[in-house]
């Protein structure tokens, strides 16, 4: 780029990003942002008498970054926050209230997606931030709502999800978080991996592994770990103190001329290492028919997994309906139901959503996922065009629910018409 001669480097900063504003500009619709443009310029001038060279400069630099980020994440494009720091793209509809992004109580989720392949999705009425991105990992702000992270494991990945007085950190993994602003809450669900939770009685940390659910209240220090699956509270353990060391090979013994092999990982390791498609290539070895038929339980539920993870819908969904089929009565097969849910939901079959989230909550009324079943079947309602259903179930949630990370979206359905 050619500099002008005199020109202060704030200016010719500023300038350079107003070029790209126009440039992402022109490839969204000129009536509908023209105006909103027009609004910043006016303000910045009208706001600009007095002010010196140097501070107009700054405060032009400022509005043309947040034209160029506003407009950047409405419609899709990729912006690269430095050299070396990862990409992301937000898709979806969403508002922005500073740098924060809004997702609608009657509106779809909103979808972050990093160039390194994680990807994070803000739920309906959700409000979240990505605060910082660097080369290996982002700081992600949850400020009510839920958040939903599948997050690549890389060698020197970092990311912090902060919610709250809480902060959760990721290498690699996936989970759902939702944070209630009201009942100071954090419902942490884990589904492979481990990760480190910070905050209120654990300034230490906590860590959560796969298959684990951690409800944390901030106002209390209350901290509760349970199983994902467990069917009732009372299985639910009161859990304070440090993070349990993560188990090391012992340091080989200088005398020892043989060591014995170490066992070969199972299926459910490979699953909480991350080792996703190590679990559905050890079944294709194996035969998938034969494992789906004839496998233990806690295989058939790796596998079913692991294919979720990998984006094979097919191939989770005939594994979680193994679940059901050969362990009917296990709480891996009531859970099954609730993910059998999830895929449907996540393809946009709400009414085969609906009719798996039913068949949960019939199964697991107080089970650890009855919130989230009854907060998704309501969302999936609403996109059916079923106010009447969605009321209904927009009540029964805010009377069993009333501090849950869904209760903003069902108070905006429970009005009456």
């Amino acid at each position: 780029m050619t500099t002008t001669e005199g020109r202060e480097p704030f200016e010719e900063r500023a300038a350079g990003l107003a070029r790209v504003a126009r440039f992402v500009d022109g490839h969204i619709d000129g009536a509908r942002d023209a105006a909103g443009r027009e609004r910043m310029l006016l303000a910045l001038s009208r706001r600009s008498r007095g002010l010196s060279r140097a501070s107009l400069a700054r405060r032009a630099l400022l509005v043309a970054a947040a034209l160029v980020v506003a407009v950047a994440a409405g419609t899709g494009v990729v912006l690269e926050r430095g050299s070396r720091a990862l990409q992301y793209q937000v898709t979806g509809p969403f508002v922005t209230e500073g740098s924060w992004l809004g997702v609608a109580p009657s509106g779809g989720a909103v979808a972050v997606r990093f160039s390194d392949g994680t990807e994070v999705d803000l739920g309906p009425g959700s409000k979240g931030q990505v605060a910082e991105i660097t080369a290996d990992g982002a700081r992600v702000v949850l400020a009510a709502g839920v958040l939903q992270a599948r997050v690549v494991h890389r060698p020197r990945a970092r990311w912090i999800v902060a919610a709250g007085p809480y902060t959760i950190e990721v290498r690699g993994t996936a989970f759902d978080v939702g944070w209630s602003t009201a009942g100071e809450e954090l419902d942490l669900s884990l589904h492979d991996g481990s990760v480190i939770v910070r905050g209120p009685s654990l300034p230490e940390g906590l860590r959560v592994a796969a298959g684990q659910r951690l409800i944390a209240r901030a106002a209390t220090g209350d901290a509760q770990l349970s199983s994902l699956l467990a069917p009732a509270p009372s299985a639910v353990a009161s859990v304070q103190g440090p993070a349990a060391p993560t188990p090391e090979d012992p340091p080989e013994e200088p005398s020892q001329v043989h060591r014995a092999s170490r066992p070969q990982a199972t299926w459910s390791e490979m699953l909480a290492d991350g080792n996703f498609r190590g679990v559905v290539d050890a079944a294709e070895a194996r035969g998938v028919d034969s494992t789906l038929g004839h496998g233990s339980l806690t295989d058939v539920v790796a596998l079913a997994d692991a294919a979720r993870y990998l984006h094979d819908r097919a191939l989770a969904k005939r594994g979680l309906l193994a679940e059901r089929a050969r362990f009917g009565g296990s709480a891996e097969a009531r859970g099954a139901a609730f993910v059998l849910g999830r895929l449907a939901d996540d393809g946009g079959a709400r009414d085969e959503a609906i009719r798996w989230y039913d068949a949960y909550l019939a199964e697991s009324p107080r089970g650890s996922f009855a919130a989230e079943a009854l907060g998704r079947k309501l969302v999936a309602l609403v996109e059916l065009g079923d106010p009447a259903g969605a009321r209904a179930v927009a009540k029964d949630y805010l009377s069993r629910f009333p501090g849950g990370a869904h209760a903003a979206y069902a108070r905006d359905h429970a009005k009456e018409p």
